[in-house]
């Protein structure tokens, strides 16, 4: 099998058309008959996707195949969470022992490398992570990377986090990142080097590497070999990289069924374009099938998804409903805080309406086009309802609570001592200049240039007396000396010294398969202050529409829809993704779908600012076909 990625070439011999085949009640059947080589889906929002694809699960096993030689692989972990739970209630949870490997193409990039990164220099304990995010341990790269490069037109870690950005999006588009302009490829080497020596991956560079190993060696290892079929989910949002990964998968497996819809591709800022699946699906080497019967969306919804779909594709594919019934509502106020008041009162009309025992497809959410308006909305609503949006970044005792707990299980991962370095104030930024170098020239870890520093006589009086200590915490951890990593712990973080020795006890006796989720209720139990609230299915939720990729709700709200920020100041390919921002928010709704947005908003509204399109409406809402009603 090949994946066509970037050009189309079209022949005279006709495609595979199984919408001919089978009419749109049993398009399931086109799944679960798949044998062979590329099956591509077009799948509307609500169509069966996933159903279509445990139908498929059941049928290659009732054909003999073992689940070991299935993989479902999907863009974010939410979706693959979603489908752990769909695969759950479909066959129940003791079949979860057998299932198939599920998990988001990264976590399939990230065990490869685990397992061949040796090759390339990262061999034990590797960390992924986004290297030019805006938190502390993005900083402390960048602060380590800036002093290394010295020079004149990059001093700031800004300035170096923007250059970054370009070699990531170089590694997003499968390009060679030294091709690029001067000083982002001369910034190239030492941040791969510094990457390599912390056994540090960024999250674009891990599909990249992994595309690199899986093609320079002989063999696959054995849980790649085993696997026979794919199952590729929301291909529309994979970058070129990632679908040329795909690609090579496709080409080594008996069959690979790639599901996706290109009028919901939504992030561009990460490669992912509708050009990869619309090129699929016109490519008459595939077999090709449409989902359109929305079992998700009763007919009122239905309707203005369709009639906005007609005004934002070339080539629509309108839903047919497989219900009658629910609510759209658009209004228009003199005010935000008319806006508030009325949707306040809606909001715990809907509350009083979900069930005692509520499923979290009864509730209730409510979508932002960004976070800015998430959050201006959350702080105006929160005070009046019960609501919940997505944690905020952990507190600085947190986290260097997980990073200990995460290094007594990675015991000599490099990044994680690097940033255990930054609590010895008496380390100052040349000694860690001098540390950083060290563990470059030698490729040791941060422990072990302390050493050799040391050694060296080159640190003297307060740094020596720092270093000695920060070595002394990396041997305890090295080691496993629970004593003395809970009395580090105990010291900063302020928790009781037999209780941190406890839960370390149970943390180190426990399976490393739920590592993660231990070690966050380990931190919950430790630190009371910084644990997540437990979810509260009556609380109405606050999402991005970004975040709501595979969300069903009984009740969607999308409040302030004003032209300001949907469509605000898109053109060309933005304004595109904006439509098809707007097309996801529309077909979320199980039951009911509500649109406000205000004329005016008074001086306490932190969106009162003067901004084009401010105060007037989207224009998306007359586009599918609605009248927004003034409401008082």
């Amino acid at each position: 099998m090949r994946i066509s990625l970037i050009v189309v070439r079209l022949h005279v011999r006709s495609m595979a058309n199984l919408d001919d085949r089978f009419d749109i009640d049993h398009r399931t059947e086109a799944f679960e008959r798949h044998e062979r080589g590329l099956l591509v889906c077009l799948a509307g929002p609500g169509t069966g996707k996933t159903t279509s694809l445990l139908a498929r699960t059941a049928a290659l096993t009732g054909r003999g195949c073992d689940p070991e030689t299935i993989c479902y692989l999907t863009f974010i972990r939410e979706i693959s969470s979603a489908f752990v739970d769909d695969y759950t209630e479909r066959f129940g949870a003791a079949a979860l022992n057998t299932a198939p490997r599920i998990s988001t193409l990264h976590s399939y990039a990230c065990r490869v490398l685990r397992n061949l990164g040796f090759r390339i220099g990262y061999d034990g304990d590797l960390l992924f992570t986004n290297v030019a995010e805006a938190d502390d341990a993005s900083q402390t790269f960048l602060e380590d990377l800036l002093r290394l490069i010295g020079r004149d037109e990059c001093r700031t870690v800004p300035q170096l986090r923007e250059h970054l950005k370009r070699v990531k999006a170089a590694w997003r588009d499968a390009v060679d990142p030294a091709t690029l302009p001067v000083l982002p490829s001369a910034i190239l080497g030492p941040a791969c080097d510094l990457l390599r020596c912390y056994r540090l991956v960024d999250w674009d560079q891990t599909i990249a590497l992994a595309d690199r190993l899986l093609r320079e060696v002989d063999e696959l290892p054995d849980w790649i070999a085993k696997i026979r079929h794919y199952y590729v989910d929301e291909f529309q949002d994979f970058n070129r990289a990632e679908q040329a990964v795909i690609g090579f998968l496709a080409d080594r497996s008996e069959s690979m069924v790639i599901v996706g819809d290109d009028d919901q591709s939504l992030y561009s800022s990460r490669g992912g374009s509708p050009d990869g699946i619309r090129a699929l699906y016109i490519d008459e080497r595939n077999d090709r099938v449409s989902l359109v019967k929305c079992y998700r969306c009763p007919d009122t919804i239905v309707a203005p998804t369709n009639t906005f779909q007609a005004a934002m594709s070339a080539s629509p594919r309108p839903m047919t409903q497989s219900r009658a019934g629910g609510d759209v509502l658009c209004y228009r106020f003199k005010s935000s805080k008319a806006e508030v008041a009325f949707l306040v009162e809606y909001l715990n009309s809907r509350i009083a309406e979900l069930p005692e025992t509520p499923k979290p497809k009864d509730g209730i959410v409510c979508l932002f086009p960004s976070k800015r308006v998430l959050n201006a909305y959350f702080d105006m609503l929160s005070p009046s309802i019960p609501c919940v949006k997505r944690s905020v970044g952990a507190t600085q005792t947190r986290l260097l609570m997980e990073r200990v707990l995460g290094s007594l299980l990675s015991p000599g991962q490099r990044f994680f001592e690097r940033l255990l370095l930054n609590i010895y104030d008496n380390v100052k930024p040349r000694h860690r200049h001098l540390i950083v170098a060290r563990v470059l020239e030698r490729d040791v870890s941060p422990s072990a240039a302390c050493e050799s520093l040391i050694n060296d006589g080159a640190l003297t009086g307060r740094a020596l007396a720092a270093t000695r200590e920060f070595v002394s915490t990396c041997n305890a951890i090295g080691a496993r000396n629970v004593a003395e990593v809970a009395q580090l712990l105990s010291v900063k973080t302020g928790a009781a010294v037999d209780q941190i020795a406890r839960e370390i006890d149970v943390l180190l006796a426990g399976d490393d398969v739920d590592a993660v989720e231990r070690i966050a209720t380990i931190c919950d139990t430790l630190l009371p202050d910084t644990a997540t609230p437990p979810v509260d299915l009556r609380a109405v939720q606050f999402l991005t529409v970004h975040g709501s990729k595979g969300l069903t709700k009984r009740t969607v709200v999308v409040p302030g829809l004003e032209q300001a920020w949907l469509p605000g100041e898109a053109v060309n390919q933005d304004l595109a993704e904006r439509r098809r921002l707007f097309f996801v928010a529309l077909s979320r709704a199980s039951d009911r779908l509500l649109l406000t947005f205000p004329h005016n908003r008074g001086g306490n509204d932190s969106l009162n600012f003067d901004m084009p399109g401010r105060g007037t409406a989207s224009p998306f809402i007359g586009q599918a076909g609605l009248t927004a009603c003034y409401h008082e």
